[in-house]
């Protein structure tokens, strides 16, 4: 034994280990050897002490393999102290942040956070391993050269016998390959390889959502399936590298296009699918697919060697009337686009014949009436607004009116919605607004000072930035004095959008031109909103005078509007009177004017003077 050795030289051992088989396993003893004085008897003696150290010795083993294990582990390990202060790190922390040990000892981890892990997840983390419970997460840190990397970690606390927390301990791996492999695979999963838009089956999910916010607003939704025309020549006489540089630069047509990507996909090889979400009218519809026509027309420059220019067909189905699902609408755009190509190509057909009458008749509509102006077919028409309490004539409502030369009097029902939506209406208004304010400074020269003239605005025209300096141009080109114009919102325009809508009213009450509500009791009208708003006048929609003189229900709405009109300090004026019955009924409520074909319906203005000439408001009712 070494320790007999030992002891025989230098008269003591201590602390040799040697390891014996006892009972079929290993144990561990510590022994201490100490020489004697021998005699000539018995020779040299030693006192031999051993301890059992066989627990120690695997504690210790266990210890090395738990050691070995974190400096060996694949996955970044930090061990901080209570204050989150680093106290231990291991070589995979180090290959994985470019960090060594010694620069990071004592250091808080933030200084790995990128800025791009929302605060919220820290939060999470901290409310979770202070109160004792491990958490688990990603988080989005920045290595020492700059390069941002998505760990997964996982973060407990340590706590002593007392149940303190002495330490907190994260494990950590390197998960961006990962997340971007899966990434690769989504973007395989859910968008073509070669234009980079959504595919047919996330494009399907997607419309549904659209269908599912259209049917809560009650909107349309078209669906329009597009074809690029003759494109099976240009990938045979240009090849098909071509064809593919033509898909690619469509599809980035496309998406420039579209405010929303996810609302077109590439369908198969050269057709494609658009979705135009939340319709207020189908025959936008048209109008929309027309732009998109020209869009795609442009020339496209293929590798500086080609100029093409491309036409589409499109077939368009529209949710509710053609269907309420993916599928059924997209079988009704493909048969629209079938009968597309078949009648010649470089057009849009609806998959409902009719809508596709109106939508034609919209697009005849919208392009005559970018002549009506300057080849002044408009005209400005004037109803008289007579008072209820001595028949005579208080004022004119302006309307416009638009004689074509082939087709002769357009319905303003037909061509007003067609303005609004190609955004005519805003010149067409301020021309209305002009010609009625000179015609009643003409009126006002000739001695007419109690002829209020009032002027309709579109909600387009309310909402366009300009409005307020344009009528102040208006008042002061005509030399009108601003009391003697009224101007007419509707009651939807007054509840859009409170705080703008009180803005402006307030812009134009400074400049001293007159408000009223024009088809009152179509809405749903805060009566504290309209007391701010100061109006002067509630115009009784035509739908409850229709009737007043034989229902009764019509008859308290109507009074009930006379009399919140009268509380807020406004006059009322009933639209629509067509009847002796009718003017009795509304006269006896008290309201306080009245228009109708009762009284005239709109005329030129000579023919109107020439009618006020002859007492026509004297002689209206028996």
């Amino acid at each position: 034994m070494d320790a007999l050795a030992q002891a025989r030289t230098h008269g003591h051992a201590y602390g040799q280990v040697i390891e014996l088989p006892l009972a079929n396993s290993a144990h561990w003893f510590e022994l201490s050897v100490a020489r004697k004085q021998g005699d000539e008897v018995r020779g040299e003696r030693f006192v031999v002490l051993s301890r059992d150290i066989t627990q120690r010795m695997s504690d210790q083993a266990a210890l090395r393999r738990l050691g070995m294990a974190v400096e060996q582990n694949p996955h970044a390990i930090v061990i901080t102290d209570p204050d989150a202060r680093i106290e231990y790190v291991n070589p995979a922390f180090a290959a994985c942040t470019g960090y060594s040990a010694a620069e990071v000892l004592g250091h808080n981890p933030r200084l790995l956070a990128s800025g791009q892990t929302p605060p919220e997840v820290y939060q999470a983390m901290w409310a979770s391993i202070t109160s004792g419970h491990s958490w688990r997460g990603e988080l989005t840190n920045r290595r020492k050269n700059g390069e941002i990397y998505i760990e997964d970690a996982l973060i407990f606390p340590i706590a002593n016998e007392q149940g303190q927390t002495i330490n907190y301990l994260a494990i950590k791996e390197d998960v961006t390959e990962r997340k971007r492999a899966a990434a690769r695979i989504e973007q395989l999963a859910h968008f073509d390889a070669l234009t980079g838009l959504p595919n047919r089956t996330f494009f399907a999910s997607r419309l549904q959502q659209v269908l599912a916010l259209a049917q809560h607003a009650h909107g349309y939704v078209a669906l329009l399936h597009l074809d690029l025309d003759n494109f099976k020549h240009i990938n045979e006489s240009l090849g098909h590298k071509v064809g593919d540089a033509l898909l690619q630069a469509v599809a980035q047509r496309l998406k420039a296009w579209l405010p929303e990507q996810d609302l077109l996909c590439r369908h198969s090889s050269d057709e494609f699918m658009v979705v135009l979400p939340l319709l207020r009218e189908p025959q936008a519809a048209a109008h929309t697919t027309k732009e998109l026509q020209q869009a795609l027309q442009v020339p496209y420059r293929l590798a500086d060697a080609y100029e093409l220019v491309v036409t589409t067909s499109v077939g368009i189905a529209l949710y509710p009337d053609d269907g309420s699902d993916f599928d059924t609408l997209a079988q009704c755009a493909e048969s629209a686009l079938h009968r597309a190509k078949g009648e010649g190509r470089d057009t849009y057909r609806f998959f409902a014949p009719g809508m596709q009458q109106r939508a034609t008749r919209v697009l005849q509509l919208e392009n005559a009436l970018r002549a009506a102006l300057p080849q002044e077919q408009l005209m400005v028409y004037f109803q008289p607004q007579i008072r209820a309490c001595d028949q005579r004539l208080v004022g004119v409502e302006a309307l416009v009116r638009w004689r074509h030369p082939e087709w002769g009097m357009v319905s303003p029902g037909d061509f007003i919605p067609v303005a609004e939506s190609s955004g005519q209406i805003i010149a067409i208004g301020a021309w209305v607004l002009r010609t009625a304010a000179l015609q009643a400074r003409r009126w006002l020269d000739a001695g007419r000072s109690s002829l209020t003239v009032a002027v309709n605005l579109s909600m387009a025209q309310f909402r366009h930035p300009g409005l307020v300096q344009l009528v102040q141009d208006v008042l002061q080109e005509s030399g009108l004095p601003p009391e003697w114009l009224e101007l007419e919102l509707t009651e939807s325009m007054a509840m859009d959008q409170p705080g703008n809508v009180t803005e402006t009213v307030r812009q134009l009450h400074a400049l001293g031109v007159s408000l009223s509500i024009d088809d009152f009791g179509t809405g749903y009208s805060s009566l504290s909103y309209l007391k701010r708003l100061r109006v002067q006048k509630l115009k009784i929609d035509q739908s409850f005078v229709r009737n007043i003189a034989t229902d009764a229900n019509d008859a308290s709405i109507v009074n009930a509007i006379i009399g919140m009109a009268h509380s807020l300090g406004a006059r009322t004026v009933a639209e629509g009177v067509e009847t002796p019955e009718q003017f009795d009924v509304l006269r006896q409520l008290g309201c306080d004017e009245m228009q109708g074909y009762l009284f005239s319906p709109a005329l030129p203005a000579p023919e109107l003077e020439r009618r006020i000439e002859q007492g026509f408001e004297r002689a209206s009712l028996p």
